[in-house]
């Protein structure tokens, strides 16, 4: 087996075990919604803040994600403190 290909199985087994993740965490999800909740509310409103599976996808295939400008973070805290 050459270093190549090698690295390229290594990079399919991370994958897999990042969908093996995903399901634990979708289970989990599932369980929260269905009771936990902090002052009536849902701790984690969607499931993408609980896991972030395309993160996570992207950190293993070594790309970048493309980081939101200042004003979007600005709007995205506003529209959280507001709810």
């Amino acid at each position: 087996m050459t270093v190549p290909e090698y690295e390229l199985r290594m990079k399919a087994y991370q994958l897999q075990m990042l969908d093996r993740q995903y399901e634990i965490h979708m289970q989990a999800w599932a369980n929260v919604m269905a009771g936990q909740t902090k002052k009536g509310r849902p701790v984690f409103r969607t499931f993408e803040k609980f896991f972030n599976y395309r993160k996570a996808e992207q950190k293993i295939l070594g790309k970048k994600q493309k980081q939101p400008s200042d004003t979007k973070n600005l709007q995205n805290w506003i529209a959280n403190f507001n709810s």
